[in-house]
């Protein structure tokens, strides 16, 4: 069974993971850093934090990676990338591969026998 084959079944289950992950996750993060600044420039000086981001950072670069290394040209790597910074990995995840089934399924480009 192909991996888009596989994902079809799972679509509501990405949907309800890129809510989550856009307004359950995503949502107190933009709250504290439009209305509450000082609680993000402590978080950017805890090292514990700081690990965290650095790790999230260098999940997406590998996620890109990955994109880019299977051949998934419609949406790309740049589209993941740019997801992922205006969300969180919990929400671009689901989302791209949402993008990616609604690209194969109106017969877009995607990855050999995918």
């Amino acid at each position: 069974m192909s991996i888009v084959v596989a994902l079809r079944s799972a679509r509501p289950a990405l949907w309800a993971l890129a809510f989550v992950g856009l307004v359950g996750l995503n949502g107190p993060f933009l709250y504290y850093a439009l209305f509450r600044p000082d609680v993000v420039a402590a978080a950017q000086q805890n090292p514990v934090a700081l690990v965290f981001m650095a790790e999230a950072f260098v999940l997406v670069g590998f996620g890109a990676w990955g994109i880019a290394r299977l051949g998934l040209r419609r949406p790309g790597w740049l589209a993941f990338v740019a997801l992922s910074i205006a969300g969180s990995l919990a929400f671009s995840v689901p989302a791209f591969l949402l993008w990616h089934l609604r690209t194969r399924d109106r017969g877009g480009v995607g990855p050999p026998n995918g």
